[in-house]
């Protein structure tokens, strides 16, 4: 069954996956993923069939932004959220740090914002879309950043190796 976890960029999703699934993951040692489960995060270089096609042919987890997509498959759609609005200056933040400029100007567009203002205006957005856009199935990642975090994780997702997930989360918790 094809399981898609939906977030906006700087939220986690992508240790997320990388705790679920060893097949995501290229090295631990630095952390990085595989490309093939995140392909969909680029949701507008893809056509509808494209989509439909990319979701029904794929087993397992994978990560979208897409949320007009997500909303026709709700039912196989995990959301992440944070209920501590606090740290969403702290995902906003991840965003602008872990994406190249060049992949994320038309956020910038999209948000009507400049360099100065993009954290605070990023985090809004967030803000906005976690209380607009309200799934089924949702996942508190307001404790990503503490080691009992794989114990929420384990609570909400089928977590098939829990010492992987333990090992991928504290080697993500070093270089964060």
């Amino acid at each position: 069954m094809h399981r898609v976890i939906l977030f906006r960029g700087g939220m986690c999703g992508d240790i997320i996956l990388s705790m679920l699934d060893k097949n995501y993951v290229k090295s631990v040692y630095p952390l990085k993923q595989k490309d093939d489960r995140w392909v969909m995060k680029k949701f507008y270089n893809f056509s509808m069939q494209q989509k439909d096609n990319y979701y029904r042919y794929t087993q397992g987890y994978t990560l979208s932004h897409d949320t007009d997509y997500c909303k026709t498959i709700e039912d196989n759609v995990i959301q992440l959220h944070c209920s501590d609005v606090e740290m969403l200056d702290i995902f906003s933040q991840r965003f602008w740090i872990k994406n190249p400029e060049h992949s994320v100007k038309h956020v910038v567009q999209d948000l009507n914002s400049d360099h100065n203002n993009r954290i605070k205006d990023y985090k809004h957005d967030i803000e906005l879309w976690q209380g607009f856009h309200i799934f089924k199935k949702r996942f508190d990642i307001k404790n990503v950043f503490k080691k009992h975090f794989v114990d929420d994780v384990r609570k909400h997702f089928e977590i098939a190796d829990v010492q992987w997930a333990t090992t991928v989360h504290e080697q993500w918790l070093s270089t964060e």
